[in-house]
């Protein structure tokens, strides 16, 4: 038996609680990765460079991590729009670690950090326009956002004093 069924959740409550878990697990990595990145891009490599090795190092981890799913992601035969969909995704993602690496070898950390920190209103905003019959972008929602915004803005003008 489950450890959450044995306490009495339910599914939908151990997914909210392994969806919290599994955000803070990266936003503690991603916060993690800007100290080693800045070390990278100013004593080792160039920017893109660490890009590179950063996603293929990154790839090999978790493609061995979670060979089992991929087999069974193949063995689908997911539809070619899922695949579309996957490959933008990989799209975005090297382009974001692409600029972020390269935001930190010539910016300080305590202005790149905050600034990548407003990722969230972006994905409000996309989810807003292409994901309305999944997701709801409530008023808190978007408070929440603007409240991320400011903190940006009182990081960026503090660190200029």
């Amino acid at each position: 038996m489950k450890p959450f069924a044995r306490a009495g959740i339910s599914d939908e409550r151990r997914r909210a609680i392994l969806g919290y878990t599994a955000s803070l697990g990266a936003a503690f990595c991603y916060g993690s990765v800007t100290l080693v990145g800045q070390k990278i891009v100013s004593d080792y490599s160039s920017p893109m460079v660490a890009t590179s090795f950063s996603m293929i190092l990154g790839t090999i981890m978790v493609a061995a991590i979670f060979q089992r799913q991929i087999r069974s992601d193949f063995a689908a035969r997911a539809p070619r729009k899922a695949w579309m969909f996957v490959a933008l995704a990989g799209c975005a993602s090297a382009w974001g670690v692409s600029f972020w690496y390269l935001a930190i070898g010539v910016a300080p950390i305590v202005l790149v950090a905050p600034l990548v920190g407003v990722s969230p209103i972006v994905s409000i905003a996309l989810t807003h326009l292409f994901l309305q019959r999944m997701e709801r972008v409530t008023w808190r929602t978007v408070i929440g956002a603007l409240l991320i915004v400011c903190g940006v803005t009182l990081v960026i003008i503090g660190s200029q004093l």
